[in-house]
């Protein structure tokens, strides 16, 4: 979200309240009521007065309120689907001994109170990244058949491309019941991604699968020590984590651990990384394949940053304190390898933390680097070919049930699942630094959605994965060779959003 929501035991405090609250509210709450009741209308201003002893005018504030609708035991829905069997399913639990889960069966149960539906949850997964997937082809069969089968759902970055421009999923700036500017819909997202103010895919409190799958620079504490490195966390909060310093910085530790003149994964580096990579540290300099000026969409990619941050990432991957772990020799892990100690820098995204859980790995969480000091935020990015993106048919289906639903699920999962999530992912048994909780923040709050991804614009995403690995250097000859293609797609594009 936009706005920062804490720190990591603020949130964890919060979250054992709201717990609490939320038991008491299922056990308690019935249905929506159109009687007497003088609440205002969901998403009504609220005015909040001010304090007798106060000069601060008055502030206006939307709260969610609860819908006048209940759908007496209906079948609610919701397909997710993800590029691996062992997916992020931010609506179904298994264990709710575990935090996580047990959140989600608490919101799941207050909706399900609320709004009187009953969750069915259907879950499919493919590798395909064409924008084919398992969930584009539920849809389009659905769609086929008509049969209305999904009230929502939660689709990968390509399959939710593709879709949209097929004409399959709902505009939710037009779906009744959702407000999508309320604080637990991702206002990064509702504005990068409305083209010509039509928004058919977002995020927020309502899944935390693109939270699993953004990108950070996990980092080993002790070898940070050992080679006096000082305070990473101070590099960040005194705007100095920049690419030259994450690259000086990775060029202390390379060390030929056996003895074999053989740098492999039975060695040790500054960094560790991987193909995918590129996209993240493109996106980290503040650089996008398309970005819209007032809805409409531009090619942005070919400039002087991404030719220098491409040419700099590229030649540090290269060099022998980097050890990229998709292409490596040696039979070591790359999860081996960080948690015994072989790797100062580890670029991955959340969903691996949980690998060094029950280990006596010492690490640190830091944004990806900025390009220089002059640039004003830190950007994080996400594993595109990961995410998912929360959406819902055109048709035909109650989409007004689909509305309210939606809406509710995202406000109940601002109170419950978000503070569980933040405490599952950092809450473990050496992360427990407050600089990791306000390290987290700086990375959800300032995340950047870039739809030439999505729409894989030109292939120009391949490309740049190519050029790291294949260790090529020249950006501006291989952009130049995709370039015909790029334009060529922004056009369709704009040409289905209706844009002259």
């Amino acid at each position: 979200m936009k706005s920062s929501k804490g720190t990591l035991f603020i949130r964890i405090i919060a979250f054992a309240l709201v717990a609490l609250t939320a038991l008491s509210a299922v056990a308690c709450a019935g249905p929506a009521s159109s009687g007497n009741d003088t609440t205002p209308p969901a998403g009504d201003a609220v005015t909040t007065a001010p304090t007798a002893d106060t000069t601060e005018p008055a502030t206006t504030v939307k709260e969610y309120v609860t819908p006048d609708l209940y759908y007496d035991s209906a079948d609610y829905n919701i397909l997710v689907c993800c590029p691996v069997s062992n997916g992020v399913n931010p609506f179904a639990h298994s264990d709710t001994r575990l935090v996580l889960d047990n959140a989600v069966y608490m919101r799941n149960a207050a909706v399900a109170e609320e709004l009187g539906v009953v969750f069915n949850v259907i879950f499919d997964h493919s590798s395909d990244s064409s924008g084919n997937g398992a969930g584009a082809k539920r849809i389009n069969a659905d769609y086929t058949s008509g049969d209305g089968a999904y009230d929502s759902c939660l689709i990968t970055a390509y399959d939710c491309a593709n879709l949209a421009t097929s004409g399959r999923l709902a505009d939710l700036m037009e779906v009744p019941g959702i407000d999508l500017e309320m604080d637990y819909w991702d206002q990064n997202a509702r504005e990068q991604l409305a083209i010509n103010k039509k928004l058919y895919f977002t995020t927020g409190d309502i899944s935390y699968n693109d939270k699993d799958y953004t990108f950070a620079v996990i980092f080993n504490k002790q070898i940070a020590k050992d080679k006096d490195l000082g305070d990473l966390y101070s590099l960040v909060t005194d705007n100095k984590w920049t690419f030259d310093a994450f690259a000086e910085i990775s060029r202390k530790v390379s060390e030929d651990l056996n003895g074999d003149d053989i740098m492999d994964s039975r060695d040790k580096y500054g960094l560790i990384l991987w193909d995918d990579t590129m996209l993240p540290m493109v996106t980290a300099s503040g650089q996008k394949i398309i970005t819209l000026n007032d809805g409409v969409p531009e090619l942005t990619l070919n400039n002087e940053t991404t030719t220098n941050i491409v040419e700099k990432y590229v030649a540090l991957a290269s060099e022998s304190c980097s050890i990229n772990f998709q292409h490596m020799s040696g039979g070591v892990s790359w999860q081996d390898m960080f948690t015994k100690g072989q790797g100062l820098f580890l670029l991955e995204y959340f969903k691996a933390l949980p690998l060094f859980r029950d280990t006596k790995l010492e690490y640190g969480l830091l944004p990806f680097p900025k390009y220089d000091e002059a640039q004003e935020q830190y950007y994080s990015g996400m594993s595109v070919w990961h995410t998912s993106f929360y959406c819902i048919p055109a048709f035909p289906g109650d989409m007004e049930c689909s509305g309210a639903v939606s809406e509710s699920l995202a406000y109940h999962s601002e109170k419950m699942v978000t503070p569980a999530y933040y405490e599952k992912t950092l809450v473990g048994r050496y992360v427990t630094d407050t600089e990791s909780g306000e390290m987290l923040d700086l990375i959800f709050d300032n995340r950047i959605y870039d739809l030439g991804l999505y729409y894989r614009t030109g292939s120009l995403n391949s490309m740049l994965i190519l050029m790291l690995r294949n260790k090529q250097t020249g950006f501006a000859s291989e952009y130049a060779k995709k370039q015909a293609l790029a334009e060529k797609a922004l056009e369709d594009l704009k040409d289905w959003f209706e844009i002259e």
